[in-house]
C-alpha cells in the first residue's frame, strides 16, 4: 500500500498537523474510525501518532490539493536553556530586537520569488511562494513563535527565514536585508539556516469541497 503525504519534513522537524492519503479496498474497511485508527497506532513507532481519519473523494491528494501549509519556528530567547522545551525550541541566549525582527518580515508577505530562502543543495521546483500569513509572537519567559503559512515552500525556506531574522535580531544585519535578500535571489544574500528541532509543520489546509473530516472519529466524538 503506498502512502502519500501533504509534504516532506527535513530530519528533526516536527509535524502536528501531517496529513496522509492511502487507497484501500472498501470491503475491507467498515468505517470504524477508532478500531482503525487505534490499531494503527498500536504498529506505528512510539513517535508516530494518528489522530483522525476521513474517507476522502477520489480526486484527493494529500499533496497536491493542499491550498495552504502552515508552519510554526520557536525560538527559547533567554541566558538559560529549558530541558523542557529543548527538543522543539532553538535557544538563542544573546538577546534579540523583536521588533527589528517582525518590522523586517513583513516583506515576506505577498507573491516573491524565495530563491535566496532556498537551500543550495534544494529542489527544483518554482521558487516562487505565495505567503498569506506572517506573524512572530512573543508568548513570555523568552518564548518566541514565528508562524508563516504559503501555497508553497522551497527546501529549507523557513528555517533559512529565520536564521536570517535571528541574526537581524542580533544586530548582525540590518532589518532591510531580509527584502534586499528576497529581491536579490541569491543564497548568498540570506543568513544561516537555523536548526530543525525549532521548526514544526503545524497545519496543512485544503478546500472546503472535500469536507475534510467533517464526518471523522474526532468530529463523532470518538475517544480517540
Amino acid at each position: 500500500m503506498k502512502v502519500i503525504f501533504s509534504g516532506r519534513t527535513d530530519t528533526g522537524v516536527h509535524a502536528k498537523g501531517q496529513v496522509a492519503h492511502f487507497d484501500i479496498d472498501g470491503d475491507r474497511f467498515d468505517g470504524d474510525f477508532y478500531r482503525f485508527l487505534w490499531a494503527l497506532n498500536g504498529i506505528l513507532r512510539d513517535d508516530l501518532s494518528a489522530f483522525d481519519g476521513a474517507i476522502v473523494p477520489d480526486d484527493f491528494h494529500a499533496r497536491f490539493s493542499a491550498t495552504e501549509r502552515i508552519y510554526v519556528y520557536r525560538i527559547l530567547n533567554r541566558p538559560q536553556r529549558s530541558p523542557l522545551l529543548a527538543a522543539n525550541h532553538y535557544l538563542v541566549r544573546q538577546e534579540l530586537d523583536v521588533e527589528a525582527m517582525i518590522s523586517a518580515a513583513q516583506c515576506l508577505l505577498g507573491t516573491h520569488d524565495f530563491t535566496s530562502f532556498r537551500a543550495s543543495n534544494g529542489d527544483e521546483t518554482s521558487p516562487l511562494c505565495s505567503v498569506q500569513r506572517v506573524q512572530l509572537l512573543r508568548l513570555g519567559e523568552g518564548q518566541l513563535e514565528f508562524w508563516i503559512g504559503a501555497n508553497h515552500f522551497v527546501y529549507n525556506m523557513v528555517r533559512i527565514v529565520v536564521g536570517t531574522l535571528v541574526e537581524i535580531g542580533l544586530g548582525k544585519r540590518a532589518p532591510e536585508s531580509l527584502s534586499e535578500a528576497l529581491s536579490g535571489r541569491d543564497r548568498n544574500l540570506s543568513g544561516a539556516t537555523a536548526p530543525a528541532h525549532g521548526l514544526t509543520l503545524q497545519t496543512v489546509k485544503y478546500p472546503e469541497s472535500f469536507k475534510l473530516f467533517e464526518n471523522s472519529a474526532e468530529k463523532c466524538n470518538l475517544p480517540v
